[in-house]
C-alpha cells in the first residue's frame, strides 16, 4: 500500500474572501457572510476539532475570536483575519479554558492600536502577526490558530496535524521537523481539543472503511461527521473499485483493533 495512504494531513484553513462581500462579528450581515466564507474554507466543520458544523443545509458554527476580542475590543472585534469557525463545544469550553491566563499586557495593546485599520480588511497585517506570535508564546495559548494557521517559534514551519489511520490518532505532521518546543505545543493542542481521548476520539474514518467494504469498494453517500473522512476520499479520487476496496479492507483491519484496545 502506498505510504501517504496511512495519513491524512490537516490543512491550515485558506480562506478566499470575497471583495464584494461586507464581513464583520458586530452586525448581523457580516456575521452571516463570515459564517458562510469561514464555513466553506472549512468543509463546513470545525477548525478546531474538525467536527461537522453544517449539518442538512443548516449552519450550526459559532464565530470565534483566535485572539480574544476583550484584548482590544475597538481592533479585535471585527478584525476579520482574527475571526474563525468552530463548534459550540470548543467555542464555549474548550477554547475558553485558561483564557484569563492569556491576557495579553496593556503595553503590547497600546501598540497594537495604534495602527489604523482599513474597512474590510481581510489580510492579516504586520502587526496582528507581531501581536499573534506574542499571543501563543503564552502556555495557556498554545493552540493551532484559525484560519491562518500558527508558524513555529524556533523552526518557521507551519504547525500542523496529521492523522495516523493505523494509530487512529492525530500527531505533530511529520512532513516537518519541529523543535521540541514546537512539538509539545502541537501536543497541547491535541489535549485542549480530547482529538486522542479515548471516549472523545472520532470513529467516523472506521465507520466508513466499513461502509465502503460492505459496499464493495463504492462510496456511500451518506454524510460523515469528521472532516478526515473527506481528506481521505480525496486520497481515494482516481482509484478503481478493486483498489479502494483492498485499501479500505487492510486499513479497516488495523485501525479497529489500534482504536479499541
Amino acid at each position: 500500500m502506498e505510504k501517504n495512504m496511512l495519513t491524512i494531513q490537516i490543512p491550515k484553513f485558506q480562506v478566499e474572501y470575497l471583495k464584494n462581500r461586507k464581513y464583520a462579528w458586530s452586525n448581523k450581515v457580516g456575521k452571516e457572510n463570515l459564517k458562510e466564507i469561514l464555513s466553506s474554507a472549512s468543509k463546513g466543520y470545525c477548525m478546531y476539532c474538525y467536527r461537522r458544523i453544517v449539518i442538512d443545509g443548516q449552519n450550526f458554527g459559532h464565530l470565534e475570536h483566535s485572539i480574544e476580542k476583550d484584548n482590544s475590543i475597538n481592533k479585535l472585534t471585527d478584525c476579520i483575519p482574527n475571526i474563525s469557525i468552530s463548534c459550540s463545544s470548543c467555542n464555549t469550553s474548550l477554547k475558553k479554558k485558561g483564557e484569563k491566563g492569556r491576557k495579553l499586557s496593556k503595553t503590547l495593546i497600546s501598540e497594537f492600536e495604534q495602527k489604523k485599520c482599513t474597512e474590510n480588511c481581510t489580510s492579516p497585517c504586520r502587526e496582528y502577526e507581531m501581536l499573534k506570535s506574542k499571543y501563543i508564546q503564552n502556555k495557556e495559548a498554545q493552540i493551532i490558530l484559525q484560519p491562518s494557521g500558527v508558524k513555529g517559534f524556533d523552526t518557521g514551519e507551519e504547525m500542523q496535524l496529521e492523522y495516523d489511520i493505523l494509530d487512529a490518532e492525530f500527531r505533530p505532521s511529520t512532513m516537518y521537523i519541529y523543535s521540541e518546543k514546537e512539538m509539545e505545543f502541537m501536543q497541547s493542542h491535541i489535549i485542549r481539543f480530547r482529538l486522542n481521548e479515548k471516549h472523545q476520539k472520532t470513529r467516523q474514518l472506521i465507520s466508513f472503511l466499513e461502509d465502503t467494504i460492505n459496499n464493495d469498494g463504492r462510496y456511500t453517500t451518506m454524510e460523515y461527521n469528521h472532516l478526515i473522512v473527506e481528506l481521505f476520499v480525496e486520497k481515494l479520487q482516481g482509484k478503481t473499485k478493486e483498489e479502494v476496496l483492498k485499501i479500505c479492507t487492510a486499513l479497516y483491519e488495523f485501525s479497529v483493533m489500534k482504536f479499541y484496545i
